[in-house]
């Protein structure tokens, strides 16, 4: 998911029925409302976090922002990226005194090591919620670019 999509997330979107857990994103970039799935084996943390987080909440409503601020409004970019820094800080990952990464670049290491894990491009396509493959594709070819820099080494 981008940041957006992931703080436009209401209660309501969230899904936690056994077997069918997910999160709805009903204003994607590309307009198109789909299903994030989150498989009980590949991200168990997560909803073990979220089923947490919704307990903590005092009864909220489903059209209740899911990722509220201590002043229980809707968090902001600017205090996800506050908070980035944070944790790039702390981890010993800033450049120049910026984070080294950000966090739409994770996004993009998922897709391509999705890719890498040779999972079918559609299901790559499906999964970062791009309406054109060819979106898709760019994390294809930086998986090529990484392993022909892999087969380039001189061996030892």
């Amino acid at each position: 998911m981008i940041l957006g999509e992931v703080l436009d997330l209401r209660v309501g979107d969230v899904l936690l029925e056994t077997g069918r857990e997910g999160l709805r994103v009903r204003e994607a970039k590309n307009r198109m409302e789909r299903i994030v799935v989150l498989g009980a084996t590949a991200t168990p943390k997560t909803i073990r976090g979220l089923r947490a987080h919704l307990k903590q909440m005092n009864r909220p409503q489903p059209h209740d922002v899911l990722f509220r601020s201590n002043r229980g409004t809707a968090v902001s970019y600017d205090a996800v990226h506050y908070q980035w820094q944070k944790v790039s800080q702390t981890a010993g990952l800033m450049d120049a005194g910026n984070p080294r990464y950000t966090l739409h670049q994770l996004r993009h290491t998922r897709g391509s090591e999705l890719l890498a894990q040779g999972q079918p491009i559609e299901i790559v396509q499906r999964v970062l919620g791009h309406r054109d493959i060819r979106s898709t594709l760019l994390y294809a070819e930086l998986n090529e670019d990484e392993v022909r820099a892999a087969l380039e080494q001189p061996s030892s």
